[in-house]
C-alpha cells in the first residue's frame, strides 16, 4: 500500500531542497571567490562575456535536458552571474580600500 504524503509533508520536502539548493549556491560564491583573486592577480575584469554566454547556454541546455523551460534555464543562469559579480566586486572592492 503506497503512503499518501499530506501537503505539509510535501512542503517539507520542497523546504528541504530549497535549502539545498542555497548550500549549492554558498558553495558556489565560495568558488566565486577564488575566481575574484585570480582575476585581481593577472589583471582581469570582472566581468567575462564571452564566459556569461557559455554559461548562460550551458544552463539552457540543462533545463532542455530535463523538459524544462530553456528560459528559466537562461533566467537562473543570469541570477548567479550577477550574484557572482556582485560578490567578486565585494572582495576586489575590499581589497582596494585595504591598499590605499
Amino acid at each position: 500500500m503506497s503512503e499518501e504524503l499530506d501537503l505539509e509533508q510535501i512542503r517539507e520536502d520542497l523546504d528541504s531542497l530549497n535549502n539545498e539548493i542555497v548550500e549549492l549556491i554558498a558553495e558556489r560564491m565560495d568558488i566565486v571567490v577564488k575566481v575574484a583573486e585570480y582575476k585581481e592577480e593577472n589583471d582581469m575584469q570582472i566581468v567575462d562575456e564571452e564566459r556569461e554566454k557559455e554559461v548562460k547556454q550551458e544552463f539552457e541546455k540543462l533545463y532542455r535536458e530535463k523538459g524544462l523551460p530553456e528560459k528559466r534555464g537562461r533566467e537562473l543562469a543570469e541570477l548567479l552571474i550577477a550574484t557572482a559579480i556582485d560578490r567578486e566586486k565585494q572582495i576586489l572592492g575590499r581589497k582596494i580600500d585595504r591598499n590605499r
